[in-house]
């Protein structure tokens, strides 16, 4: 025993490599030892491998069911391993015993109950005692099922009990932020800095909530520090990153990634990232170069697999891009291949393997949106009278002649004029698909401005008659999912293109429905042409069969076109002195 005190001296002083090694050679002389097959398994837990602890933890519990500290760590790889119902079985009649394993139990409660039972049992297990702290945990669980408004109630209890509860006025503001309200997202996180939080987390929110309101200056200087005090994080890097292009530092957004593997960050989200905004700059030798130069990166992953599959695309070698991901079972990976897949002109895949993704939220859009191409290439064409009926899936509304107590002109010339003071960048961010302009960030109608307020009065109304209107239409294809009544508006932001500029086409993975309204128009556009105009069904990359587009609209000031979200759109090239200024949104169900 006393060899066994030492290893654990090592264990609990952060020698991990040397405890595994001591745990191990002891492990070997006595495998029935249960105090040896719980420290052993505690380690491996730690260090991320659940499923090579889960044998050693359900040994030493199945000796000493009633041991604290035994049950914690099984019940801990048992969610590690996404077990709900068997941690949830083995804590119940323990959920009261601490604080920790009422947390605990609470997190197994949350993989297996509704949210009536989860609250219900969340109020048996609340003391004067544990009030605040559970009352935190348990909104962070409701955060995390995407039940925002239960979240924020919770999150606003603990405020109520503890105005400046830091946890609480930090975690509510993410909740503001993803119900596309970053102006109080904003003043909460500034309250828990004035409460002393000071955690890369803060100012990594502090961030994304100044790169919505368009505060640049004040979201670099606040990713920056996220990363001064986690040079681990890869999201604030990419975020950051992405900030620096618009405001025309390039080589800023590669460096700091560069910066961070010289020092010896080296994580496979760390290069693949770098590699990634390489390859959207069109450094395809430099991503080759860093993909090949790191031996230890994760070659199974989805993330490097996907990177590799880009790196053949950016050379155009489709096939082998194909060929890499056809046989995997990964759904993003499923639709990588499938673009590969029409790009070598095997529509056939798409065909075989896309119906099956349409029912997940996850990929429901693209999958739809590459199976409308397998249709053209295929020559069968039957989206054109079912899910792609663009003639009535495409409607068009237009603005009252009085908006506010304004003429629609005068509406309009106000709206103008605000809108175009929010486009400040140099140029539009590398993910995004403008051409020839730009494209604001955030949310631009979570905004306070009374233009803004009034336009997305008219935006509900107009959706909500669309929603009637295509309910209403006879044998409705069951790809056209529509949002509910109390849908939401999940995405808004304004693009301004100018002369030659234009919209790639594309499609809106996150939305249901997507819509356009247009602000302002060139005055001479050659409409034999169709410059300017919208149109739909042609994809964004390359084929051996050229596609035209097959349906469009005409851009009129005032006029709002709304479709589904996986309908191929984008903007045919102008030429013209004058602007063409847009405000554009998805909307998905509450």
């Amino acid at each position: 025993m006393k060899n066994l005190q030492s290893i654990m001296s090592l264990h609990q002083r952060g020698h991990l490599a040397e405890a595994e090694a001591g745990y191990k050679l002891l492990f070997d002389k006595n495998a029935s030892d249960i105090n040896l097959n719980y420290l052993y398994g505690k380690l491996l837990l730690d260090t991320n491998r659940a499923a090579n602890a889960f044998p050693l933890l359900a040994y030493a519990y199945e000796k000493t069911q009633s041991n604290i500290n035994v049950l914690y760590e099984y019940a801990k790889c048992l969610l590690s391993l996404n077990r709900y119902e068997d941690a949830y079985r083995c804590l119940t009649p323990f959920n009261n015993k601490s604080l920790e394993t009422t947390k605990l139990f609470l997190r197994a409660a949350s993989g297996v109950c509704s949210d009536i039972e989860l609250e219900s049992w969340y109020k048996k297990l609340k003391t004067s005692q544990n009030t605040i702290a559970l009352t935190n945990y348990v909104a962070g669980l409701f955060d995390n099922r995407g039940v925002l408004t239960k979240a924020s109630e919770l999150y606003r209890t603990v405020l109520k009990a503890d105005e400046n509860n830091t946890t609480a006025l930090h975690n509510l503001a993410t909740v503001f932020r993803r119900l596309e309200n970053p102006e109080e997202a904003l003043n909460l996180l500034k309250r828990a800095q004035l409460n002393g939080l000071n955690n890369f987390q803060l100012y990594h929110n502090l961030g994304n909530a100044y790169s919505d309101l368009n505060i640049l200056e004040s979201a670099i200087e606040s990713y920056e520090r996220a990363i001064q005090l986690n040079p681990y994080y890869v999201d604030s890097y990419k975020n950051l990153s992405s900030i620096y292009i618009e405001v025309g530092l390039i080589n800023k957004s590669l460096s700091i990634f560069e910066s961070a593997i010289q020092s010896g960050i080296t994580s496979n989200d760390m290069l693949i990232a770098l590699a990634e905004n390489y390859l959207r700059m069109g450094k395809v030798e430099s991503a080759e170069t860093l993909l090949s130069s790191h031996p230890n990166l994760d070659r199974s992953s989805v993330a490097y697999l996907q990177c590799k599959a880009r790196l053949y695309h950016a050379d155009e070698n489709y096939q082998e891009a194909y060929m890499l991901l056809k046989d995997k079972t990964d759904s993003a990976l499923i639709l990588d291949a499938a673009q590969y897949a029409l790009q070598i002109d095997e529509p056939g895949y798409v065909l075989n393997t896309m119906p099956s993704l349409t029912t997940s939220s996850d990929s429901s859009v693209m999958a739809k949106a590459y199976l409308a191409v397998a249709e053209r290439l295929s020559k069968r064409n039957q989206h054109r009278k079912s899910y792609c009926h663009y003639s009535m899936l495409v409607r068009s509304y237009q603005l009252p002649n009085v908006v506010g107590g304004k003429a629609s002109s005068d509406f309009i010339a106000l709206l103008k004029e605000h809108v175009s003071r929010l486009h400040s960048a140099k140029s539009a961010p590398l993910q995004q698909t403008v051409n020839g302009g730009t494209q604001t960030r955030g949310n631009i109608l979570s905004s306070s401005n009374e233009h803004l307020t009034e336009l997305r009065l008219f935006f509900e109304n107009s959706v909500r008659e669309y929603i009637s209107e295509v309910k209403a239409i006879d044998d409705l294809h069951e790809f056209v999912v529509l949002p509910n009544n109390d849908f939401r508006i999940v995405g808004a932001w304004s693009v301004f293109l100018s002369d030659k500029g234009y919209h790639t086409n594309h499609v809106h993975p996150e939305g249901r429905l997507s819509a356009v309204f247009y602000i302002e128009i060139p005055s001479e556009l050659a409409h034999e042409k169709h410059e300017g105009y919208l149109s739909f069904g042609t994809p964004n990359f390359k084929l051996k069969t050229n596609l035209t587009h097959e349906y469009t609209v005409r851009p009129e000031v005032g006029k709002l076109v709304i479709f589904p979200s996986y309908f191929w759109h984008g903007t045919i090239p102008f030429k013209s002195d004058e602007k063409r200024l847009t405000i554009a949104f998805d909307i998905s169900s509450s």
